[in-house]
């Protein structure tokens, strides 16, 4: 990628925090899409199996625990069939630049390098910031880039819909979520109300809780509207600056003071600034679960999802498959 020359400038003074391949276009129009990918996350919970497998501890979603892509890749290549590379903006974490460059090309013309880690509200929020600036009407798929899906069609078609629904509901977040099959206390949980007005495959959120304790989990499954949070979520740009502003008004008056200034050389120092000033903050605990009541979920329907965080769930899902493949007629693959 190259650099913009305004990312020249500013390198002089500091660490490069954002690459732009292409000169990103001011449009104040809401046909605007873009995607926002999360790849900051350090992978500590994974660093020993990820030695083993790869021999040497890199996050995950630079490894190609799948087929020939890393999950970076995997992820992009599904977000493509729906928004060009130049309206793609990755999240990278401190020093993760020589794993993350060489796999970005042709996905993701926009890279913003974390100066420090603190948390994915500050990674999602800084970055909303760039394209609150560039395209302040547009609507956004924000997504993890450590999960498993598939198949892929029917994934994007769920995103697709979201999309869809989050430009027409435009104060809504809707966030696309998994009917559980077990009570797992890592993950998130969407309790669900009424379907949205017009819109029958999406249904307001009236709670959510991050990680509850497994007896918690085993009764919002038993009531039967409970979803897992998968962090795959659109929005207009502003129904999410408003949602965060709710939770973290404090933050939110650095954030409204940095959008001015993305494109000019003050943009890294107000970056890092934000990184130094500000407590971490998690997206899911500090942001989601204070205001369910802006949120919608869809259900992916008819997908295969798991959240890459352990081992076994890796080991699990790579099992399931190879036994798919022993069990189909020969001359048959799966995509």
């Amino acid at each position: 990628m190259k650099r913009t020359g305004t990312c020249l400038a500013a390198a002089r003074s500091m660490p490069e925090l954002r690459i732009s391949a292409t000169a990103p276009r001011d449009d104040d129009g809401e046909h605007h899409q873009w995607t926002l990918a999360l790849a900051g996350g350090g992978g500590t919970r994974l660093e020993a199996y990820i030695e083993r497998r790869f021999g040497q501890r890199i996050p995950k979603q630079y490894c190609r625990l799948l087929g020939s892509r890393s999950m970076l890749e995997h992820t992009l290549a599904r977000l493509a069939l729906v928004t060009p590379a130049s309206c793609t903006l990755v999240v990278i974490g401190p020093n993760h630049l020589a794993h993350a460059m060489p796999q970005l090309h042709g996905l993701a013309d926009h890279v913003v390098c974390q100066p420090a880690s603190r948390g994915t509200a500050i990674a999602l929020y800084t970055a909303l910031a760039m394209i609150k600036r560039w395209t302040p009407n547009a609507t956004v798929t924000i997504t993890p880039t450590d999960h498993y899906v598939d198949p892929s069609t029917r994934y994007v078609n769920h995103i697709r819909l979201a999309r869809n629904v989050a430009s027409r509901i435009r104060e809504v977040v809707v966030v696309l979520g998994v009917r559980p099959n077990e009570p797992d206390p890592e993950l998130g949980y969407l309790s669900l109300g009424d379907c949205l007005t017009d819109v029958p495959e999406a249904r307001r959120i009236v709670g959510f809780a991050e990680k509850p304790s497994v007896a918690a989990a085993q009764t919002l499954i038993a009531g039967g509207a409970a979803l897992w949070n998968t962090m795959v979520m659109c929005g207009t740009v502003n129904a999410l600056w408003d949602l965060g502003r709710k939770a973290a008004p404090g933050m939110f008056e650095m954030l409204d003071c940095l959008v001015p200034l993305v494109g000019r050389p003050e943009e890294w120092e107000a970056i890092d600034h934000i990184y130094r000033t500000q407590p971490a903050l998690n997206f899911s605990t500090d942001i989601l679960e204070l205001a369910p009541e802006r949120l919608a979920a869809i259900e992916l329907e008819g997908v295969e999802w798991s959240d890459w965080g352990r081992a076994e769930r890796i080991e699990t899902t790579l099992a399931l498959r190879r036994g798919r493949e022993l069990m189909k007629p020969k001359g048959i693959t799966t995509a």
